[in-house]
Parts: C-alpha cells; structure tokens; sequence
C-alpha cells in the first residue's frame, strides 16, 4: 500500500473513533452546548460531515488525475489555518462549515463515513505523497496529498482536543 494510503487509513480510524465516540453519547445530551460554548456533540458530527463534503467538492470538479504534473502551491489560507489548528488556536468554522440549527447527529455520521471512503478513492489516483491531489479556491491552492493529509490530521486533533473524552 502506498504511504499516503496507509496514512489516510490510519487517518479514517481516528477519525471514526472521534465519530463513534460522539455517538455514544447519551441522545439527551448529544444537543448540550459545552462550557466554552463550542459545538454540541451533534453539531460537531455535522461539521466535520460538512468538511469532509467541501473537499470533495473540489475533487468531484477536478480529480487528481487532471492536475497530475501540475505545481503543489498552497494558497495563503492553507498555512494560516493548520498553523491555528495545529497550535489549538480557537478558530471559528467559516460559514459552509457550521451546522445547522438541528443537526441531524445520525445522518451526519453516515453522510461523514461515506466521505471518508470517497476521499480514499481519489487517494488512490496519486502515486506518491507529493503529488498533486487536490486543486481548491485560491484561499486554499493546490494541494499535495501529504498537505492534504496533514490538514485533515491537524483538524481532527484540534477538534479532539476542544472536545475531551
């Protein structure tokens, strides 16, 4: 298996487990604002199922295939934001990002899962770490894999650190 695909399965099972945790919550708290008024534990399933869908925007428009030989430049957001999410700097999720009202706990689990396994595939299109994988806005730029990956690790960790066991 390649090294970005073994990282990105390493990637899903954390991610699941951040899931599945939420999940176990008792349903009459899964709608409990957390002390530092960040996300509820549904309205935190919503947003990561919602991230998960704003990078497959991208890659559904433009797959790996057609950016292969093209240059890896990150756009200006790119370091911005990991940096915040990697020093678990309190950031506030842009607009296409936040939940709804009355996020749906239960559907936003299964849309994330079916993410997850979407985003694989697209991984499977990059023969290496460095290879173009994803061409966003110009906030964002052009990814590599590695950069990609180490977006979505630094993501997951700030959330698991915002929102302890």
């Amino acid at each position: 298996m390649n090294e970005h695909l073994t990282r990105h399965a390493e990637l899903r099972a954390k991610k699941l487990e951040f899931a599945d945790r939420l999940m176990k919550i008792d349903p009459s708290k899964r709608n409990n604002k957390p002390a530092d008024n960040g996300f509820t534990p549904a309205e935190l399933m919503e947003h990561m199922a919602k991230a998960e869908e704003f990078n497959l925007v991208f890659l559904r428009k433009v797959s790996p295939k057609q950016i292969e030989g093209r240059r890896v430049k990150p756009g200006p957001f790119y370091n911005f934001v990991l940096k915040s999410f990697q020093t678990l700097k309190r950031t506030s999720a842009p607009p296409m990002l936040k939940p709804s009202k009355q996020p749906d706990i239960d559907s936003a689990y299964t849309q994330w899962k079916s993410h997850l396994d979407e985003v694989e595939k697209f991984l499977g299109q990059v023969s290496t770490p460095s290879a173009p994988f994803v061409k966003m806005n110009f906030l964002f730029g052009t990814l590599s894999a590695d950069q990609f990956l180490t977006f979505q690790e630094a993501h997951i960790h700030y959330h698991e650190h915002y929102f302890p066991k």
